[in-house]
C-alpha cells in the first residue's frame, strides 16, 4: 500500500514491514494523524472545558447570580409586606386601621393572659398586644398563686394561655399566642 503520512509526510513504500495503518517513519496511526489535520480533535480535546475561560459558563454564572439576587429581593419584599404577584404592595395602613378599630372594642376583661415572668413567648405576646393597643388583663403565675390555680382549673398546660371573651362566647388559646388566631377570635 502506498500512502503519505499526514504528520511527517513520509511516503510509504510497498515493502514496509509495519502494519498498514501505521507510518513506518514516525509511528503515528494514519487515521489519528488525519483527524488532527482535518481539525478533528482527540477525545480529550473534543469537549469544552468548563472553567472561568469559557464564555458560556460565564453566562451561567451571571444567570445564577441574577436568580439569587431576585430571590433575595423577593424575600425582602415579602418580609416587608409587599405583594409578589401583581407588582403592588399590601395596604398596610388599612390593615393597621382594622386592627386598631378592633382593639378599640376590646376591654381589659375581654382578654386574660396567663403568663410567667420567665416565659419569652409571654413577653412577645404582651409586646404585640401593647403595640396594637389591645386592652388585656395579665395574670402572672410567678407572682400570684391564685392565677396558677385559675390556670390549672381552665386546663392550661403552657404559657402564654389566653382566655378571649367576645360576642357572648369564651375561647381559649391553649397552644400559645398567634396574632392571626387572636384576631379571628375577636371578629
Amino acid at each position: 500500500m502506498t500512502a503519505i503520512c499526514p504528520k511527517c509526510r513520509h511516503l510509504r513504500q510497498p515493502n514496509e514491514t509495519v502494519p498498514d495503518w501505521q507510518c513506518p517513519a514516525c509511528g503515528v496511526a494514519y487515521a489519528k494523524a488525519g483527524d488532527a489535520g482535518r481539525g478533528v480533535g482527540t477525545a480529550s480535546q473534543s469537549y469544552r472545558r468548563l472553567d472561568g475561560n469559557d464564555s458560556g459558563f460565564a453566562w451561567c454564572k451571571l444567570l445564577l447570580l441574577a436568580v439569587v439576587l431576585w430571590g433575595a429581593w423577593a424575600g425582602w419584599q415579602s418580609w416587608q409586606g409587599g405583594a409578589l404577584s401583581g407588582g403592588g404592595t399590601v395596604n398596610q395602613s388599612s390593615a393597621a386601621q382594622k386592627i386598631s378599630a378592633l382593639a378599640a372594642k376590646v376591654s381589659a376583661g375581654d382578654v386574660v393572659m396567663y403568663s410567667t415572668s420567665v416565659c419569652p413567648y409571654c413577653a412577645q405576646a404582651k409586646g404585640w398586644l401593647n403595640q396594637n393597643s389591645f386592652a388585656f388583663t395579665e395574670c402572672n403565675m410567678t407572682n400570684s398563686s391564685s392565677c396558677e390555680q385559675e390556670f390549672k382549673s381552665l386546663g392550661g398546660d403552657g404559657t402564654p394561655f389566653l382566655v378571649v371573651r367576645h360576642g357572648g362566647k369564651v375561647s381559649y388559646m391553649k397552644d400559645g399566642f398567634d396574632s392571626e388566631e387572636f384576631l379571628a377570635l375577636l371578629r
